[in-house]
């Protein structure tokens, strides 16, 4: 998995939550993102990340892509 652009990357929120819960999923720290759950799902076509909440099982986009 590769991180996004920097302009991607800069509109990142400092705390990214789930939207149904309100949980903590995304916290953005100056040189890394840490994503607070080990399940992750990728979008095949398009590469897109999403990370499964802890709390309500919803799923959550983050700010990574998979590039092979």
């Amino acid at each position: 998995m590769d991180v996004l652009s920097e302009q991607e990357r800069d509109a990142v929120t400092a705390v990214q939550r789930c939207p149904s819960c309100r949980d903590k999923v995304v916290v953005g720290r100056p040189t890394e993102i840490v994503v607070h759950n080990a399940i992750l799902r990728v979008d095949r076509f398009t590469g897109r990340v999403s990370a499964k909440c802890r709390r309500c099982k919803g799923w959550v986009e983050v700010p990574l892509r998979y590039v092979e």
